[in-house]
Parts: C-alpha cells; structure tokens; sequence
C-alpha cells in the first residue's frame, strides 16, 4: 500500500520528492481541521439543537464530522501540492509579494462584505436567524474556518482539479466556481430553507458564483495564501452582526 501511494505521487509530482508534499499537506490538514472544530461544534449543538447531524449522539456526530472532514481536507492538500509545479500553478504564492498585497485584499473583502450585506445578507439573516453564530468563540472561529478549511477544500483541492481536468486555468475555475456555489444549497436546506428558483436563490447564487470566480482566479495566478486572507476578512462581517439591525 506504502509502496502504491509513493508510486502515485511520484507520478503526479513528476518523480519529484514526494515527503515534501506529504510533510506540507499534513500540517496544514492540522491547522484546518482545527480551526473547523468550531463551526462543527456550532452546526452541531446550535443549528441542530443538539440533536446532532448524522443521527448520533452530538459529541459521537462531532467527532464522525471532524474525521471526515480531515479525510477530504488532507487529499484535498495532496492534490493541491502534488500538481501544483504540473499544472504551473503558484503553490502558497509568495510570500513578500503576499505581504504587499494584504491592504488591498483587506480593502477587496470589506467591499465584498458590504456588496453582500446590502443585496442578500441582511435579507438571509432575517430570514434564518439561527445562521448568526452568537458567541466570542464561534465569532472567532468562524472566519478561521473559512479561510483555511473551506479554502483547502474549494481552491487547493477542486480548483486544482478543475484545472487538471479542463487543461486550462480560466476553465477550471470556471467550472469549481459553479460546483462550489451549489454545495451550499445542502446547508441552506439543513437550517429550513429549501431550494426554489425564487429571487432569494438567485441573488445567492449569482455572489457565490461571483465570489468564488475571484477566489479561483487568486489561486490560480497569485496563489493560496491570497484566498485564505480575502476568505477570512469576508468571514469577519460576523463581527458586525451585534452592530447591525438583524
């Protein structure tokens, strides 16, 4: 089994030394998984009132989550980083070119922040309060996850595929834009809301689609680094809510 997987990401590395790429994918599943725990921990004794998400007791429900997730977040990253130099695509980025660009990611969320607040947050947020993580540890986790988690999942892993797939860049994020405004109607359905092709819907998927397509396009020509930073100030606008009539 050990010899087949080294044989795998030999091949998707190009015969390139594959422990760099398991070192750097299981560190960062560490630090994302972690940083879920508390939207799971959310999802699961908030949303569902304790009742858990998988039909269990919560605690047992938490932690079949957090397995799971790890599972998708860590072939995610192997993905991510064993195709990276195949496909050209820029890894983390660089990371002083990173440092330069953070006034304008910060400046690039809160735009994106309020643009989604007037048009469909603060309708989403009337509509189901039980979206609003109340709370400091859930307000500080929340943006975390995010910004390493989602980002892991949605640029380093689908993205990637997308583009492994489709043989170009534009097209791939294209592609995993739209995949990835679609999983969330799973979640709008699991707080009460179901899909119907109304204004509501639409609006949604039209900044998803928008917000991802932006997404996959720093992934691709800047790299993840610039996702996770754009993802986490968006994720901040919870920190609004106690502000905000809502």
């Amino acid at each position: 089994m050990n010899e087949l997987l080294r044989r795998a990401l030999g091949t998707m590395t190009r015969q390139a030394d594959v422990r760099p790429v398991i070192v750097k994918s299981t560190i960062l599943t560490i630090i994302a998984a972690g940083s879920a725990v508390g939207y799971f921990h959310y999802l699961v004794f908030v949303v569902s009132g304790g009742g858990g998400l998988t039909g269990q007791d919560p605690w047992t429900s938490l932690m079949i989550e957090l397995v799971l997730l790890t599972f998708v977040l860590f072939l995610s990253a192997l993905v991510g980083f064993s195709f990276s130099e195949r496909l050209d695509l820029p890894g983390f980025g660089q990371f002083r070119e990173f440092i330069r660009a953070l006034p304008i990611l910060v400046v690039g969320g809160i735009a994106m922040v309020a643009i989604s607040y007037v048009v469909f947050d603060r309708y989403f947020f009337a509509i189901s309060p039980v979206s609003i993580p109340r709370g400091t540890f859930y307000l500080v986790t929340i943006p975390l996850k995010a910004a390493l988690a989602d980002e892991t999942i949605l640029r380093l892993g689908l993205v990637t595929i997308g583009v492994s797939l489709t043989k170009n860049k534009t097209a791939g994020v294209i592609l995993m834009s739209a995949v990835s405004s679609l999983f969330t109607v799973k979640y709008f359905e699991f707080i009460g809301i179901p899909f119907a092709l109304d204004h509501f819907y639409i609006i949604y998927l039209l900044l998803s689609f928008l917000g991802n397509i932006i997404l996959g396009w720093l992934f691709v020509t800047r790299g993840l680094a610039y996702c996770m930073a754009l993802k986490f100030v968006i994720g901040c606008k919870y920190f609004l809510i106690p502000w905000l009539d809502v």
